[in-house]
């Protein structure tokens, strides 16, 4: 299971995806008001974990497993917005 802060990563980056069609670590940096080295710390720890592919200078993509994720954090955050 992801930890909370693996969780913020994953759904910041789901959501970017939906809108960009991409994610760059300056981009999720930004959103989550955190240093770019903090972010390919992660990134990294994520693509250990099979939550994401991430290739230095070319990007990231999420697996099945970490899409899955994304969506389910996205979708609680929203439910939870509404109430």
């Amino acid at each position: 299971m992801p930890t909370p802060s693996m969780e913020d990563y994953l759904e910041r980056i789901y959501l970017l995806m939906e809108e960009k069609g991409y994610a760059r670590v300056s981009d999720i940096a930004e959103h989550l008001g955190v240093h770019p080295s903090s972010v390919t710390k992660m990134v990294q720890k994520l693509d250990r974990e099979g939550y994401l592919v991430y290739e230095k200078y070319r990007g990231l993509m999420l697996t099945n497993k970490g899409q899955k994720i994304g969506k389910r954090l996205v979708e609680r955050h929203t439910m939870l917005e509404s109430f």
